[in-house]
């Protein structure tokens, strides 16, 4: 019989960890694996992206506690031989317990968990909540039989802050859809965007949260303007869509920056962009570096856990040391202006994305979650 495996997310809502999780999921072998995926709550664009020969459950909307009853009950009923948690592990490992299952249990970790607790997105009301939970990661993270980390720096995050063992993580890189990519780059600009596509552009993708930086983006745009006529369109929306706007305004770049919203195909966007970028305070990975390379696209981002693995400095693109406006001002300038150096660039990019290709990825968590179940 096939081993069933089943991926819990809280949704499908439009993030990095949801987009690896369908992506993974899909891969794996149907032949191998009896596929399902359970949502806390079944909602989010990257549902009808799902495998239609997925089993797929959902919960209701509820209080957490309603939500880990009903997670109980669905393991209790389905009785997987692996669950991977990608978020929420601690309501997953406490429900899978609960549930009297034999269920091996896999963390998916995207993110540092350090820059998690210093995340201005996730209200913490009391310095005493972030040692708490700080002190629940270390003890959990123990009772998971396997943890697959995005990065090596995720990896060594975990190591060095929160003592879990290197030999328990795995690293396993998010995957690119080449594919997908390359058809979807191909489609057509809607018309409101295309009258405003005045070159040159740059464009950033991501939710519009503290953790994506914006507010250093807009003002390194201000800084750069004063020599090159750039404009700037950012893909995403979130709930600091409003601030964002304010700043826009003040700064006097209404013409200039143009917030699209959250976009099914980032990459009809990211195609015809001169140079993509990224000004997260801290990323996993940074799936959408690997997009834009794929699309030929080269890239400037600050320097993370996750970047540093992906972007080859002056090869496929630019990191960015010093988290400040003038630093990625003038990063963004050196591309734009250089078009021998931005070719240079651009010719490398589609090479560099090829190394986080789908099936890669998926046969190496094949590989992974068979020694788990062995």
């Amino acid at each position: 019989m096939r081993p069933r495996i089943c991926f819990v997310l809280p949704s499908l809502n439009g993030g990095g960890a949801e987009r690896a999780a369908v992506h993974v999921l899909n891969a794996l072998d149907a032949s191998r694996w009896n596929r399902s995926m359970y949502l806390f709550e079944r909602r989010g664009p990257y549902l009808e992206d799902l495998d239609p020969t997925i089993a797929l459950d959902a919960g209701r909307r509820g209080s957490r506690i309603q939500r880990w009853n009903a997670l109980r009950k669905y393991l209790r009923a389905q009785r997987p031989d692996v669950i991977v948690s990608f978020l929420s592990y601690f309501t997953v490992l406490t429900a899978a317990r609960a549930a009297r299952v034999r269920s091996r249990i896999v963390f998916n970790q995207q993110t540092p968990m350090s820059g998690f607790l210093r995340d201005a997105d996730y209200q913490w009301r009391h310095p005493w909540h972030r040692r708490a939970f700080s002190v629940v990661t270390k003890l959990g993270y123990r009772l998971a039989d396997a943890i697959v980390t995005s990065s090596v720096g995720v990896a060594d995050d975990l190591v060095k802050q929160f003592g879990v063992a290197r030999e328990r993580i795995r690293v396993v890189h998010n995957p690119v859809n080449l594919d997908a990519v390359e058809r979807s780059s191909r489609e057509v600009l809607e018309p409101q965007f295309a009258g405003m596509w005045i070159r040159p552009v740059v464009v950033a993708a991501g939710r519009l949260a503290d953790a994506k930086n914006y507010p250093l983006l807009i003002e390194a745009i201000a800084l750069l303007r004063a020599h090159v006529p750039v404009r700037l369109f950012i893909l995403g929306d979130g709930e600091l869509e409003p601030e964002l706007r304010r700043q826009i305004a003040e700064r006097g770049l209404d013409e200039a920056v143009v917030l699209c919203g959250f976009q099914k195909n980032p990459w009809k966007f990211i195609a015809r962009a001169d140079v993509f970028v990224l000004t997260s305070r801290y990323e996993g990975f940074g799936n959408v570096l690997i997009e834009a390379m794929a699309c030929g696209v080269p890239v400037v981002a600050t320097t993370s856990a996750g970047t540093r693995e992906i972007v080859t400095v002056g090869i496929d693109g630019l990191l960015v040391d010093r988290h400040q406006p003038e630093a990625v001002a003038a990063a963004l300038e050196r591309v734009l202006v250089d078009e021998p150096f931005r070719a240079r660039l651009s010719s490398a990019a589609r090479g560099s994305a090829r190394r986080f290709a789908l099936p890669a990825v998926a046969a190496a968590y094949d590989r992974v979650l068979g020694a788990v179940l062995a």
